[in-house]
């Protein structure tokens, strides 16, 4: 195995990053891998700014150094992705089809060797560009299953629960007969704004929560993704919270699981289909027992971890 060197994130500690310090975590834990802290948020902000005028460049010298980055902040690769080395490593989420212009710019520009991303339609568009010196590799989003909680099912107040960035359609419709049915709802009221004030908050949120309304952002925000279609790991944490996932299948998972671990939406009747699982609740508790065993299983920081160090290595 090759010599690693981690370049830990040592600022920005927004909740949007959780998943790049879990993450970064698991590797310190389970490689014996080098770990060095990158820039402090002030310097982020500096370092950000002068890049704007700064092409990337190559420092004329060789690092013995094989640098693994977890994010695609340009600031974080500095100075570290500017040196000569045999291996320049990049995980990355989010590899959106708009963005691959610039993905690819990136990757030659600080002449990257590997692209680790968390869709593997982008992996597979990156791998047919035939980069010389190049190869990219699927690496999905996962969960640190140790990390989540959860409560009875009988005992759970939030009937529904719709994280971060919300699906109009069919928050409306649930939005606007919640009262007429007595559901709880709970959902991001000012864009933007959490639900949870901190991560405690969000982790007791999603155990106390029946329903976790999960949609790939290729339906939300198709401007943003393209024809990209990938799962994010919100659907890992409400399997680990053991919420019924009640959304769309994003393609990744299809790969990703044996079966299908969520219940597809009924955009005919969402609110009969949302009031009928709910009256029968206990009929679904197989399905989430299930899929929390199979997360447990196939989709930890551990298991990425291990792939990751068979395809370095």
């Amino acid at each position: 195995m090759d010599s690693i060197t981690l370049i830990k994130t040592n600022y920005n500690h927004h909740v949007s990053m959780d998943l790049y310090h879990e993450f970064e975590k698991n590797i310190i834990e389970n490689t014996n891998w080098n770990v060095k802290n990158s820039i402090s948020s002030d310097q982020a902000k500096q370092i950000r700014y002068l890049l704007k005028f700064i092409p990337p460049f190559q420092i004329p010298f060789r690092s013995k150094n094989n640098f693994l980055i977890i994010g695609f902040q340009k600031e974080k690769f500095f100075p570290y992705f500017y040196y000569k080395c045999d291996k320049k490593i990049l995980w990355m989420y989010d590899s959106w089809e708009p963005l691959f212009p610039r993905i690819k710019k990136t990757i030659d520009g600080f002449k990257i060797n590997m692209l680790l991303t968390g869709s593997k339609q982008s992996a597979d568009y990156f791998n047919n560009l035939n980069i010389k010196n190049f190869t990219a590799h699927w690496i999905p989003e996962a969960v640190d299953i140790d990390n989540y909680r959860f409560i009875d099912y009988r005992d759970r107040k939030i009937d529904v629960l719709q994280l971060g960035r919300k699906w109009d359609e069919l928050h409306e419709i649930i939005q606007s007969i919640e009262n007429e049915f007595g559901i709880s709802y709970v959902f991001e009221k000012i864009k933007g704004e959490v639900i949870f004030k901190d991560r405690e908050d969000f982790i007791n949120g999603l155990a106390n929560s029946k329903i976790s309304i999960c949609i790939p952002t290729i339906i939300t925000h198709p401007d943003k993704t393209g024809n990209i279609s990938t799962m994010t790991n919100r659907y890992l944490q409400s399997m680990a919270s053991k919420c019924l996932v009640l959304g769309k299948l994003p393609y990744d998972m299809q790969y990703l699981f044996d079966y299908n671990p969520i219940i597809e939406i009924d955009l005919k009747n969402p609110m009969k289909q949302i009031q009928s699982i709910l009256q029968n609740f206990e009929n679904y508790i197989p399905l989430i027992e299930k899929n929390y065993d199979f997360v447990k299983a196939n989709h930890t920081w551990k298991n990425r971890i291990h792939e990751m160090k068979n395809i370095i290595n």
